[in-house]
């Protein structure tokens, strides 16, 4: 996709903050349960980072995410879902795309997060599924249009992060997200296999609002992936 003037940009696309998200669900209590033990090993290490942890309910592939300015964005965007039904299709035919997670990575010192891996089919299928489904939202003016070839999707289940430390509450207890740090010493030679798990579906979610009882974001539409397509 060409690149598109400044002025369109920032016309179309104001610095604001995102409030919706394309996310795959990694929804196995099991793997719940591992990322609930790193977490407190970290925390056992540096007690500071208790407020930095990622509710392991919320596990996810962050996918793209953008700002609806009204409810006629969030229909766009869940027109767009259900127009990825054929690339889904295409990606994964009739069997869901499973990814296995080990090891850890960090973004600066601020993320730290488990790492997809080792590489497979399923993976390659999804990173190409994810940039087809990303030119689609793009060419739906839902997001920016990438520059060049755009950024590579680097998949990942986040752990930790310290921006969830920014509240009054949260910086009482844990120092404030402007001076914590997750230093390599707080995770490094820890064991991170979560283990291998399918990835049923593609949903559209909010950042904010009451989500479901199972403690994951609300949910606005879903296509799944691997099967026959029943609707968004």
């Amino acid at each position: 996709m060409s690149a598109r003037p400044a002025t369109f940009l920032s016309r179309h696309f104001p610095a604001t903050r995102p409030t919706h998200f394309l996310a795959l669900r990694l929804g196995d209590p099991r793997l719940h349960e591992r990322v609930r033990q790193l977490q407190a090993q970290v925390v056992a290490r540096e007690p500071t980072l208790e407020p930095c942890a990622v509710p392991p309910e919320r596990s996810h592939l962050t996918v793209l995410v953008f700002h609806a300015a009204d409810d006629a964005d969030v229909q766009r965007a869940r027109d767009a879902l259900r127009d990825c039904a054929p690339l889904a299709q295409r990606a994964f035919g009739q069997a869901p795309p499973a990814l296995s997670f080990s090891g850890l990575g960090s973004f600066g010192q601020n993320v730290l997060f488990a790492r997809v891996g080792p590489a497979n089919a399923d993976l390659e299928a999804l990173s190409r599924f994810v940039e087809d489904v990303r030119q689609l939202y793009e060419h739906r003016e839902l997001i920016p249009p990438s520059p060049g070839e755009g950024p590579a999707w680097v998949p990942h289940v986040t752990l930790l992060k310290t921006s969830r430390a920014s509240s009054p509450k949260k910086r009482r207890r844990g120092g404030g997200a402007g001076r914590l740090r997750i230093r390599p010493e707080s995770y490094e030679g820890l064991c991170a296999d979560l283990g291998s798990h399918a990835l049923p579906s593609l949903e559209l979610c909010a950042m904010r609002g009451g989500g479901a009882d199972s403690g994951y974001y609300p949910v606005l539409a879903e296509l799944p992936l691997g099967q026959l397509p029943l609707g968004v």
